[in-house]
């Protein structure tokens, strides 16, 4: 009776390893560290495995013309201009780029109102920006994932210190003698509210009362705040805009209001972007590059060690 050729599971089964992750050692797929490659390839020799051609051609993803592994990006944001009103993903595509240069992994951008409820054709590995625990939770179960700031408990996720950012931003205004403070805090997300607790925390600490309001992260909805503001605290001195994009509408609402910048009122806003450096905005730098390339290698090789909060620096312009 002919001998029964050695095949994945067996590999696998002695290797200790998936299925998946020995197909991925064996035919230099990535997402398995150097350690377990070398274990998979001595237990494949050992055992006198030799994948089938076609096989290795579908592990590797070049069974049909252009077919590779990819990572989606998935942005969770009601705006349809998101990508290009918002500063903040342009950065996120750049780093991710920077972390895939060199490598036969495709990138996917996928820019939604809400999260998809379906999942047919999991990517490889998925980065998850604004998506809520819940579905957070789901899609962690979906392969690898990781996100841009909290997302659901379980789910690895990258994040810059925003509480010291905005801690940052509050001990600015004060030290500069500001004393009639507004604030055009962000939505209900873990990164905002980061932001608006390090900031309230200062106030606190010098005693001082914070005129403020709420926003979306977006030029129109920080206008009609800021204007709010100004009617309820005709005398304010200084604001706090929780992203860059929300700055704009505040420069925009108090120059309508002919409120000089910064002799009347300081601005000082949070990203750190060009969008800031342009309009000679004092705003909260946070390194969102480094943010994404770093999800990018983590998907890559999920036994590099958590990532620490990335530093955030405040860049002090004609604003303040």
């Amino acid at each position: 009776m002919q001998e029964r050729r050695p095949r994945l599971a067996d590999v696998a089964r002695v290797a200790g390893v998936s299925k998946t992750a020995a197909s991925r050692a064996i035919n230099d797929g990535y997402g398995v560290s150097e350690e377990v490659r070398r274990r998979v390839l001595a237990v494949a020799d050992r055992l006198g495995f030799e994948p089938h051609g076609a096989a290795r051609a579908l592990a590797t993803g070049r069974a049909r013309t252009g077919v590779r592994e990819r990572i989606e990006i998935l942005i969770v944001d009601p705006d349809p201009q998101a990508l290009s009103a918002k500063p903040f993903y342009g950065r996120v595509l750049t780093g991710a780029a920077h972390a895939l240069a060199g490598q036969d992994v495709a990138l996917e951008v996928k820019l939604v109102p809400a999260p998809p409820p379906a999942d047919p054709d999991p990517p490889f590995g998925r980065v998850l920006i604004n998506v809520p625990a819940a579905p957070g939770a789901a899609y962690a179960r979906r392969g690898r994932t990781i996100a841009l700031g909290e997302s659901a408990p379980g789910v690895p996720f990258v994040a810059p210190d925003n509480e010291s950012g905005g801690h940052q931003a509050a001990v600015h205004l004060v030290t500069t003698g500001r004393r009639r403070v507004g604030a055009v805090f962000g939505p209900d997300t873990p990164c905002a509210r980061e932001r608006r607790a390090g900031f309230l925390r200062v106030m606190a600490g010098a005693g001082l009362t914070v005129v403020a309001t709420h926003g979306d992260f977006t030029r129109a909805t920080a206008y009609a705040a800021a204007k709010d503001l100004l009617a309820r605290e005709p005398r304010l001195d200084a604001v706090f805009a929780a992203c860059d994009v929300s700055a704009m509408g505040v420069l925009q609402a108090l120059r309508e209001a002919g409120r000089r910048v910064p002799d009347d009122v300081a601005v000082v806003g949070f990203d750190g972007s060009a969008l800031a450096e342009a309009a000679d905005l004092s705003s909260i730098f946070m390194p969102v590059e480094e943010e994404a390339a770093s999800a990018i290698r983590h998907l890559l090789d999920p036994a590099l060690p958590p990532p620490p909060r990335l530093p955030t620096a405040l860049t002090v312009r004609g604003s303040s």
